[in-house]
Order: C-alpha cells, then structure tokens, then sequence
C-alpha cells in the first residue's frame, strides 16, 4: 500500500515537472520574441507600479535590474536557458512517465545538477523561490530514485501506471 502511495506521489510531481517544462518552453520562446526594449519597459513599467504601491524598495530594485539586464544581453541568455531546460525536463519527464530505464539515472542527475545551480543562483539573488524550487525538486529527486529501485525489482510490473495509456 505504501508503495502504491509512492508511486502516486511520483506520477503526480513527474506531471507537475512536465508542466513547469511546458510553462518553461513558453516563456522562453516569448522571451526571445520580444525585443529587448519592451522587455525592459515591462520592466521598468512594473517596478513604477510597485513602487506607487509602496511595495518593499527590493521587489522595485529586482525589477529595474531585470530591466537593464534585459538591454544587455540577458533576455537572450534567460530565454535560450529557458527553453533548453524546458526542452530536456520535457524529454525526462515522458522517460518518467513511460518507465523508460535509462530515464532514471538521467533524471537524476539532471534534478541534481540543476538543484546545485539553483542553490548557486541562490547566493547571487536571494531569491527565497529558489530554496523553494530547490526542496521541491529534492522531493522530486527521492520520489525518481524509490521509484527506479522498484522498477529495477520487478515490483511494478504487477502494478500498472494510473495515468491513461496514450491511444
């Protein structure tokens, strides 16, 4: 019963992965439409608007740095990392998802190394959603290796997938 329980775990937060990577995917393609002048304007327009609202001084600050970041060369960078990381999570996710063994091991070490840039990027920002992806994707990352050493036991073969099967 608990490995059921694990199971259902892990096919609900492998799906939620594959949407972040659709959501990843999206904004990255529309971050590189964009010209970076209206990117910054954004930018610019929304921290005006923080500001009018007496906001804390450090969400206005983020955005005007986002804004002159975008005018040199970090909108390309944001956008082409975006869509590469949405790209090889969607890639895993499927593997997941339709028990493909060499899935696992790669999996796990892309959720390793990404949590390692997140903790890193961390200490460039501070930006608390960063510990917040971070303990999510370290969840994810225990769910993928329990549910690779039952796959790898035969354990699963008894049980099948709760999601529908493609038609």
């Amino acid at each position: 019963m608990l490995h059921r329980y694990i199971h259902r775990l892990f096919e609900v937060s492998v799906t939620l992965k594959g949407l972040h990577a659709l959501l990843e995917l999206a904004i990255g393609a529309g971050i590189l439409a964009l010209s970076p002048v209206a990117v910054s304007n954004l930018f610019v327009e929304l921290a005006q608007r923080e500001q009018a609202h007496d906001a804390p001084g450090f969400i206005a600050a983020a955005l005007l740095a986002l804004a002159s970041g975008a005018q040199h060369g970090g909108q390309r960078f944001a956008g082409f990392y975006l869509l590469a990381v949405g790209a090889i999570n969607l890639v895993l996710v499927i593997g997941l998802l339709t028990s493909s063994l060499w899935s696992f091991p790669t999996a796990l070490a892309a959720i390793a190394a990404l949590m390692g840039y997140q903790l890193y990027r961390y200490t460039h920002t501070h930006a608390i959603f960063l510990i917040f992806l971070t303990a999510f994707d370290s969840i994810v990352w225990w769910l993928v290796w329990h549910e690779y050493r039952v796959l790898r036991t035969g354990a699963l073969v008894e049980r099948p997938s709760s999601l529908p099967r493609p038609v």
